[in-house]
């Protein structure tokens, strides 16, 4: 898990002119607490698919259980602040396919979860049901 000051590093560098510097692949998100109605940011991974964002979170983290039913959220990404909704997709089996359509967009992004390649090329299914199961995908369009 994140530190709070390697968190705080990266909000401050998203937040910034220097945002280049750490690609797309960073985004700050911020939600309302479902319970507590307090802003929630923290920063995430993007992965674009098309004409979706998506993020991957694990289960234990708790920000993305404030965007189920499709709640908006703020999402500051490449300089831009947009409005998104929130798709959060919890069932591992559905998981695990969407696993598979960001690996075949983005070879070798199976690593980051521990997934090696059969010989034929695919992921192996049993550490992608491991990851499925471990993981959320919260799928973000645009509001």
């Amino acid at each position: 898990m994140p530190s709070p000051i390697g968190n705080y590093f990266i909000r401050t560098l998203v937040n910034s002119p220097l945002h280049p510097l750490v690609g797309k692949g960073l985004a700050l998100i911020t939600v309302t607490g479902s319970k507590t109605g307090k802003s929630i940011e923290t920063p995430i991974n993007i992965i674009r698919v098309g004409e979706t964002l998506m993020a991957i979170s694990l289960r234990s983290r708790t920000w993305w259980r404030n965007l189920r039913g499709g709640r908006t959220a703020q999402l500051r990404y490449i300089g831009k602040l947009l409005s998104v909704h929130g798709e959060v997709v919890e069932a591992p089996v559905e998981v695990a396919t969407g696993l598979l359509e960001i690996f075949a967009h983005y070879h070798g992004y199976a690593k980051f979860f521990n997934i090696k390649s059969n010989p034929d090329g695919k992921p192996n299914s049993r550490e992608l049901e491991r990851a499925a199961s471990e993981h959320v995908l919260i799928k973000l369009r645009a509001a």
